[in-house]
């Protein structure tokens, strides 16, 4: 966990806005290519349930960005036993949006569940690259 920590540290705030907000981009257009496939397609439920997922991934990465500052700002005795409660509390939110439109139309329900995965591989990959350059750029 420490070197993950050490990896994040990397970053600067400046780099890390840069990230989310290529993320928010990427998952806009990401959601409106999926839309449009969906209805080309004829599954504009998917198509609808992936731009659900996508939105549902970027409310995340915000309340964890603001959690984050609130925890920061209030210097728990446990930050990390904050931070991992509210986690488990915003999975388990996805989760049961995601549940719960499966239970309501099957293909809106694997949409949002597809959504989100695709929402947090982008995410990774964008991280990723982020860490990659930043890397460079201290070698350099």
């Amino acid at each position: 966990m420490d070197r993950l920590a050490s990896l994040f540290e990397q970053l600067s705030l400046p780099q890390m806005g840069r990230v989310v907000r290529h993320v928010a981009l990427t998952a806009v257009g990401a959601g409106v290519i999926a839309l449009a496939v969906g209805l080309f397609t004829g599954h504009a439920l998917f198509g609808l349930g992936a731009c659900l997922g996508l939105g549902l991934g970027l409310v995340n990465l915000r309340l964890v960005s603001s959690s984050v500052a609130k925890v920061s700002a209030a210097s728990p005795a446990h930050p990390r036993r904050v931070l991992a409660s509210r986690s488990l509390a915003r999975l388990g939110v996805c989760t049961a949006v995601v549940i719960g439109l499966a239970v309501a139309s099957l293909p809106l329900g694997f949409g949002t569940a597809g959504g989100l995965a695709v929402f947090y591989f982008l995410l990774a990959i964008l991280l990723v690259r982020s860490l990659l350059q930043a890397a460079g750029s201290a070698a350099a």
